[in-house]
């Protein structure tokens, strides 16, 4: 019995995996659950773990850092049970005259990490709906130097394209106080290191929906809904057990779909909003599996990432994932 250790977050569609309804075959899994950040920040610092969810824009980051060589040798599952909704949660300074993204243009944004996936996708949608660039915007940066992942990954500022503007106060919960004095005119919060203060009185929210008629715009102009994280595996596992990559999608596609049969509402992006009208919307199965479904959504992160200067440029997609699972 093959005995991998793993991190994931909390999520629905994993649940039938983690309590043991679903079982990989020949495989025996020990999960840590926790934040994302934390979680993430931990794999750059430590590469401990066996099996993990990880950011899909730092993964590709990974992948061609000159700083990654010895380190950080993974491999995809292409499985996508997160969506980047985490920018959806932005706050406005009230007197910033921003009502709606398409009022960002030429306005000054906090984000958590200016790399992480959750930041280049609402970049990618600001692009792909309005034709607004990153330099479009000014960015700052709420996490420290020293827990920023793209700085953990060897990126910072002075790597990315030179006419995006970007600042790194370098300071705890910046961007909450900027946002609440009006220095900066929108921000969202990403765990515990960059929080906000949504009852102040300083501050509304971007969307009264949490973006949910914004995304369901950008599903009907692309054909797919933006994907925050994958599933990576440490490729020495892959290289001493070829079968697991087989046998651990089979698993995680397993307990997405018992997930499904148990709650409907796992196939919901926002669960608290009306189901019927979601899979009417974003499809039965908004969390599709499998590479060929999912070319077109990773083709435009890549997009975004190369204009941006986070990536140089991804020529074989399918070379991020397990060679077993690129034919899914």
């Amino acid at each position: 019995m093959l005995k991998l250790r793993g991190t994931f977050s909390e999520n629905p569609r994993l649940a039938p995996l983690l309590d043991g309804t679903v079982k990989a075959k020949g495989i025996e899994l020990e999960f840590e659950m926790g934040h994302p950040a934390e979680l993430h920040e931990r794999h750059l610092r430590d590469d401990a773990y066996d099996i993990f969810e990880f950011s899909i824009s730092h993964y590709m980051m990974t992948k061609e850092h000159p700083s990654a060589i010895g380190k950080w040798n993974w491999a995809a599952l292409p499985l996508f049970f997160s969506k980047a909704l985490l920018c959806m949660n932005t706050f406005v300074n009230v007197d910033s005259g921003v009502n709606h993204p398409r009022d960002l243009k030429g306005k000054k944004m906090g984000v958590p990490d200016f790399s992480m996936t959750a930041a280049l996708w609402w970049r990618a949608m600001l692009r792909e709906m309005y034709d607004y660039h990153a330099w479009d915007v000014e960015w700052v940066v709420g996490r420290s130097a020293e827990t920023s992942h793209s700085a953990l990954i060897g990126g910072g500022a002075t790597s990315f394209n030179p006419k995006i503007a970007i600042s790194w106060p370098n300071r705890p919960q910046v961007l909450d106080e900027m946002r609440q004095a009006g220095d900066i005119d929108a921000a969202y919060p990403a765990g515990s290191g960059v929080s906000i203060t949504a009852d102040s009185g300083r501050v509304k929210p971007i969307f009264s929906d949490m973006g949910h008629e914004w995304v369901a715009e950008f599903v009907r102009a692309t054909g797919f809904g933006p994907v925050n994280h994958t599933v990576v595996l440490q490729q020495k596992v892959l290289d001493e057990n070829p079968w697991a990559a087989e046998a651990l999608y089979e698993a995680f596609e397993e307990s997405k779909q018992e997930s499904y049969r148990r709650d409907a509402a796992a196939r919901s992006l926002y669960p608290k909003q009306d189901l019927a009208k979601q899979v009417e919307e974003f499809g039965d199965d908004p969390y599709v599996s499998g590479l060929a479904a999912n070319i077109p959504m990773l083709q435009m992160a890549v997009d975004q990432s190369v204009e941006e200067g986070l990536s140089k440029g991804i020529l074989d997609l399918s070379g991020l994932f397990a060679e077993a699972l690129r034919t899914t």
